[in-house]
């Protein structure tokens, strides 16, 4: 049966799951910070050229994206007020 823990790390109660493992310590905040800066190092980071083409890109979309948002809410205003409502 892949995927499950032996019956000796695990003991089922009233529907819930308790892991009889070593218990997991609260981290204090120094601690938390070492360990984000550890995880921080290990990022693999995107050449420069990279990451200027992917922002130029993203830049680009939502300038197209914000003038069709523009393009559809001005009809839809146009169609509202003065076709139906037949104001302006």
């Amino acid at each position: 049966m892949a995927g499950r823990m032996p019956e000796n790390e695990v003991k089922k109660s009233g529907g819930l799951v308790k892991h009889e493992g070593p218990d997991l310590k609260r981290e204090g905040l120094f601690s938390y910070f070492r360990n984000s800066w550890i995880e921080f190092k290990k990022v693999v980071w995107p050449e420069r050229a990279d990451a200027v083409r992917m922002t130029i890109f993203v830049v680009i979309f939502v300038a197209i994206l914000a003038a069709f948002i523009y393009v559809v809410d001005s009809s839809i205003s146009w169609l509202f007020f003065d076709v139906l409502l037949k104001r302006g």
